[in-house]
């Protein structure tokens, strides 16, 4: 489950939050001169925005820690591959049932089969969609902005 940290700029509506986010270590390593040309979002002054859920009931402010959810990628790869598939297969099964023999009615048979095929390649697609919405979420606040503030005028109170 990929892990960021990062701190909250503002509160959206429907509990989320927008966080900026800032690598960690800027630059290509072994290849400095390269970053700038190829990675736009790797120089020292690049930040990404990104919605998260706010579960943690964080504030403008306060440094927090994003997770987003693990299994994302073979989900993807179901919805785009397994359900195109599988809705293909079902219609060349629809067709051999229906027609009393897959020689005899060729036409019907292409047709179930790409109407199989249609259906799957538009279920997948719907749930491709949904799963690529699937947003990061605030799982903690790390330190709070009056935990920070505290920290940035020397109170010695408040320690990590």
């Amino acid at each position: 489950m990929p892990v960021y940290e990062g701190l909250v700029a503002s509160l959206l509506t429907d509990g989320k939050a927008e966080v900026v986010i800032r690598p960690g270590k800027p630059g290509i390593p072994g290849a400095p001169e390269l970053t700038e040309k190829v990675c736009h979002c790797a120089t020292n002054g690049s930040i990404v925005r990104i919605e998260a859920l706010n579960r943690a009931g964080a504030r403008v402010g306060d440094r927090v820690c994003l997770s987003r959810r693990g299994g994302i990628l073979m989900r993807n790869a179901a919805a785009l591959l397994g359900f195109p598939v599988l809705g293909g297969m079902s219609g060349l099964v629809a067709s051999a049932i229906f027609a009393e023999g897959l020689a005899v009615h060729v036409t019907g048979a292409v047709v179930s089969t790409a109407v199989g095929l249609l259906l799957g390649v538009i279920i997948g697609g719907v749930i491709y969609r949904r799963s690529a919405n699937d947003q990061a979420v605030i799982s903690r606040i790390i330190r709070t902005r009056t935990d920070m503030a505290s920290m940035l005028h020397g109170n010695p109170s408040r320690t990590p």
